[in-house]
């Protein structure tokens, strides 16, 4: 293309330039001297653009060197070209220059075409030597643009699709009724300059105007760009006028700005459809398989997608789908067991060509089992009265009174739900019945459909029919605990009651049991026939631990209107609380091996209701039976006290157990208590004389000092510093003293002056005592202080008990 770097100018340009360089060749050119352009000096680039038809050339031309005459003078010569070559101008202009000046040159290029015209310039005449910035001669492309040209594209240019409401072409030839309107628009930009605008569309099909304007686009220069526009509204057969036109800035010629045609709207395309049963085999046996075959031509213009449904003699045998193209066959191979009776396809879908013929019938006339009615002329319903959820039990007697075996069963089909009963073989002339249970559902009159199936025969008369059963509500089903009771002899009773609306009887299974932990037990599980009303019942469910009661209930074959899976009860909690503890010392108080002696226990109720009997059994603690007594029960907040006797065991410390067996349970408590000591020889038993005598003398020195008190006149003060003074310091160390346990009683001894913590041996309490030496000694003179009242203290020699005797005793 011209203007490329590389561009081959044609011949007569070359001719053009050459005559330039030879014609009128002056003297100076030898010397170097002349007149040369200053390349940068010409306005004009290659390939520069105008919106004019005309140009202004302009550049300076520079003389250089010396010359005879004091000046230079030549001719300017310029031509313009197509762009192949071709000539559309030559012109000249002279010049005269002096030496050593410069003279700008202007050239009016006028009537440029649209497009490329190329500028052939030379220099003759005094004409110096070219170099990098001067030349004797140049070539330029001047571009002059297209003005803005739009249009929206010929009428037959524009392309309309039917289509569907959701904008998807339908693939119909022609716009058909029922369609939508789908418009394709090239808009054509065929100047230099980007067009930015709408389109504006009217549909009038003579009942309703639809209008729309598009989204603004843009058309860049010299491209097309298709629109797209997508009707909002059906049309229907008939004609439509379409106006489409341009919105934005127009150019100079506004005819093909606007564009209106008329669209016909065809009869839908629509398939032809043709069916047609063959059967495979003639020779027909009762009973065998019929295969046969059916055949569907599609003789239209468009493809056919749809149902084939075929039955025999109102039973449906087969439902497929099938898919057809035009001027096409598609076939469908189905069996049936071979009896007398129609069968029937039909080809459904889309919508067909007015003259398809899609159903096809067929007769089967073949030797079989006939059945008729025997009996009755409709099924009779046993079992009833009936409530919604029960199976009425439907029978009817028929005969076969054909010349071969059939098969026959009964069909009922009511609220979309199809029961069919067992089959029965029949021989020629035989009669039988066939049944049927039918669930029932509908509260009020439920509608059976019934008829008589066969799958090898035919039948004699109208075996169908409809019949009325009627349906009561379901029968509700509620149960409780009436009243559940602890006490201490049988534990747990529970009474329960189970209540069954009016009706008929019905069958139930019936758990009880109890829930302890969260873990269930059942104690008693039957099925029983329960009658409409109330049925009630008791059981003991005995002396164990439970926090609830439950009861289950469940329908066997029927289902109730509304009724629980379980039902709950707390079990009372309110319970016997026993205890049982050691009451006082024994007695005697520290009895000797052997002694016939008594302990007693106190026996307690502090729970919230009466207890049972029960037995204490007193244990020595080598494990021996000491003694045993029975125990009432204990009203609520009651204690007894139990004492027994027994011959007292051996040891110095002796622990006791008691244990306390009541119902079901039983409590044990230890005490340990403190025996007398008799030492022996292996002889005979010594009589400890000395602290007889011992204690006969201190007795008789008391008295005596008491009587010599009596008889003397001395204040009490002397007396006092007189049995002081002959008094004998006393061991506090080796004086004992007992103190009580402050937990369980106990008695124990301890040295006078000891301080510190005591341990009970019997129930293992430890607890601070305090010297009590200092006490004592207080006591001892308060006595001495104290007014004679005619007695004395003295001491067991053997456990240092005081003791208060008469004074002259």
């Amino acid at each position: 293309m011209a203007g490329d770097s590389n561009t081959v100018f044609p011949k007569v340009s070359v001719i053009f330039v050459l005559t330039l360089l030879l014609l009128n060749l002056p003297t100076a050119a030898a010397s170097g001297n002349g007149v040369l352009i200053n390349n940068s000096t010409i306005n004009l680039t290659d390939f520069q653009s105008t919106n004019d038809s005309y140009f202004s050339l302009e550049f300076d031309i520079d003389a250089f060197g010396q010359s005879s005459t004091g000046y230079y003078e030549g001719t300017i010569h310029y031509e313009m070209q197509k762009i192949d070559g071709s000539v559309l101008s030559n012109q000249s202009v002279n010049f005269n220059i002096s030496e050593a000046s410069n003279q700008q040159i202007v050239v009016n290029l006028t009537g440029l075409d649209i497009g490329y015209t190329v500028v052939v310039l030379g220099l003759t005449g005094d004409v110096g030597i070219e170099s990098q910035s001067h030349s004797s001669n140049f070539e330029r492309t001047i571009h002059r643009l297209n003005p803005l040209n739009i249009s929206i594209a010929e009428i037959s240019s524009i392309l309309f699709e039917p289509v569907d409401s959701t904008n998807t072409v339908t693939g119909n030839n022609t716009i058909s009724d029922g369609d939508y309107l789908q418009l394709q628009i090239p808009i054509i930009n065929n100047g230099d300059f980007d067009w930015n605008g709408s389109l504006s569309i009217t549909i009038d099909d003579g009942n309703s105007l639809e209008q729309g304007v598009s989204e603004e686009f843009q058309v860049n220069d010299f491209q097309t760009v298709i629109m797209i526009y997508n009707s909002t509204n059906q049309f229907f057969e008939g004609d439509l006028i379409v106006t489409i036109e341009l919105v934005g800035e127009n150019d100079s010629y506004s005819e093909d700005d606007t564009r209106s045609f008329t669209i016909s709207v065809q009869p839908p395309p629509l398939p032809l459809i043709q069916v047609e049963i063959n059967l495979v085999d003639e020779n027909l046996v009762a009973g065998d398989p019929l295969p046969f075959e059916v055949v569907i031509y599609n003789n239209g213009t468009v493809a056919f997608t749809g149902e084939l449904n075929c039955d025999f003699n109102g039973e449906s045998v087969s439902e497929s789908s099938i898919i057809t193209a035009p001027q096409s066959i598609v076939s469908n191979n189905i069996s049936v067991l071979t009896k007398p009776g129609l069968i029937t396809c039909e080809v459904t879908g889309q919508r067909m060509d007015v003259s398809s013929n899609n159903i096809s019938i067929i007769q089967i006339n073949v030797e079989s089992a006939m059945f008729e009615l025997a009996g009755s002329s409709s099924p009779s319903a046993l079992g009833g009265p009936w409530h919604a959820g029960d199976e009425a039990q439907m029978s009817l007697l028929i005969r076969n009174s054909g010349e071969i075996t059939g098969n026959a069963s009964l069909k009922i089909e009511s609220n979309g739900v199809i029961m069919q009963g067992q089959s029965i073989n029949l021989l020629p002339g035989e009669a039988g019945e066939v049944t049927l249970s039918m669930p029932l559902t509908q509260i009020g009159q439920q509608t059976l459909n019934w008829s008589l199936y066969t799958t090898d025969g035919d039948t004699i008369g109208d075996l169908f029919g409809s019949i009325s059963i009627p349906v009561a509500q379901r029968q509700t089903l509620d149960f409780t605990f009436t009243e559940v009771t602890w006490d201490t002899d049988d534990g747990i009773d529970a009474s329960w009651s189970v209540d069954l609306s009016n009706g008929i009887e019905r069958n139930v299974n019936i758990k009880i049991g109890y829930s302890y932990l969260s873990e269930e037990t059942t104690i008693f599980d039957v099925d029983m026939i329960l009658q409409p009303g109330n049925t009630a019942g008791q059981i003991n469910i005995g002396t164990i631990s439970a926090d609830f009661v439950v009861i289950r209930v469940q329908e066997l074959n029927w289902i109730a209107e509304s009724s629980f899976s379980s039902y709950t009860k707390s079990v009372p909690d309110d319970r016997p609380n026993y205890d049982i503890e050691f009451t006082g010392q024994s007695n005697p108080n520290r009895p000797s091996a052997g002694q016939q002696s008594t302990v007693s226990v106190t026996v307690s109720n502090s729970g919230e209701t009466s207890g049972p009997n029960g037995n204490l059994i007193l244990y020595g603690q080598s494990g021996k039976i000491l003694d045993q007594r029975t125990t009432d029960g204990l009203a609520s907040g009651d204690s007894t006290l139990i004492t027994f006797s027994f011959p007292w065991p051996e040891g110095s410390e002796v622990t006791l157990n008691c244990k306390w067996d009541y119902g079901e349970d039983s409590s044990s408590i230890d005490r340990q208590f403190i025996s007398s000591v008799i030492e022996e020889d292996s002889n005979k038993t010594s009589i400890p004389w000395g602290g007889i005598l011992g204690g006969l003398a201190v007795a008789a020195v008391i008295i005596l000092l008491i009587r010599l008190k009596d008889s003397s006149n001395t204040k009490p003060q002397a007396v006092k510093s007189s049995i002081s003074a002959s008094k004998k310091p006393t061991d506090v160390s080796a004086i004992k003293v007992e103190i009580s346990c402050p937990e369980c009683s106990r008695q124990l001894r301890i040295p006078q002056n000891y301080s510190g913590t005591v341990k009970c041996p019997d129930c293992s309490n430890s607890f601070a005592v305090d010297d009590s030496t200092e006490e004592i000694e207080e006591e001892e003179e308060e006595i001495v202080e104290t007014q004679n009242d005619g007695k004395i203290e003295i001491s067991c020699p053997e456990c240092s008990q005081s003791l208060r005797i008469p004074s002259s005793g």
